[in-house]
């Protein structure tokens, strides 16, 4: 696709608040990958366009057969506003607007009015894959997209984060064993380097037995009691009343 088409796309989903890889992804399922504004399907071919409008989706919203792309991408909007889309949803309910005509009908399946077997979460989860890659290529990524795993969680890639398209020619890279570990045993050098333990220690010296204490000394013997001694030493007074 030309870049004006990527373009117009990518303003188309800002203005409805969407992925701009959901709505690429979205249009490239119900166009059968082809992105053509024309194209027809379902039962009796009745439905045309991006996203497959039935006859009254295409008189009440201006989508014909004779659009250019970005011609018919306001019907696309006009559709998605009035059938209940708001800003910030996921692909799940994005394609339950598409398919079933508002979202969180994830189990609806329009299998019977000519359209692919499966309901509208069997068609994102497992139908998509291809699509998503498409759509990736749309918008000039080149990146692998990530499938949300039925719910309405953002792809892991970001929308406007796209690098470049690679070369059809390069090959995947081949993953590579895991170098040796060569990192030094730290432990193990230590060990040779710290002295060996002897095998059993030394006895030890036993420690001096504590110093007896010295007896205590006999106190000294009392003075015998000399009654002749003491009676010379008192006064004349006491020894005349005596």
């Amino acid at each position: 696709m030309a870049s004006p088409y990527r373009d117009a796309l990518i303003a188309s989903a800002q203005r409805i608040g969407a992925d701009p890889l959901d709505l690429a992804t979205v249009i490239s399922y119900e166009t059968g990958g082809t992105f053509n504004p024309s194209i027809r399907g379902g039962a009796g071919n009745r439905h045309i366009g991006l996203i497959q409008f039935g006859i009254p989706e295409q008189q009440r919203y201006g989508a014909s057969q004779g659009q250019s792309f970005e011609e018919q991408l306001p019907a696309v909007e006009g559709y998605l506003k009035d059938r209940g889309y708001q800003p910030g949803m996921g692909l799940l309910d994005l394609y339950s607007t598409i398919n079933a005509g508002r979202p969180g009908r994830y189990g609806a399946s329009d299998a019977g009015n000519g359209g692919a077997p499966g309901t509208v979460a069997d068609k994102v989860n497992s139908q998509m894959g291809a699509h998503r890659t498409k759509a990736a290529a749309f918008l000039g990524g080149d990146f692998t997209p990530t499938m949300p795993a039925g719910t309405n969680d953002a792809p892991a890639a970001a929308p406007f984060g796209f690098r470049p398209p690679q070369g059809s020619n390069d090959a995947p890279a081949t993953p590579t064993a895991p170098a040796p570990d060569d990192t030094a045993d730290i432990a193990a050098i230590l060990r040779t380097l710290m002295p060996r333990q002897q095998e059993q220690p030394a006895a030890s010296a036993p420690e001096p037995a504590a110093p007896v204490p010295a007896p205590m000394p006999e106190p000294p013997a009392a003075p015998r009691f000399d009654a002749s001694r003491a009676f010379a030493l008192m006064p004349a007074t006491a020894r005349r009343r005596a």
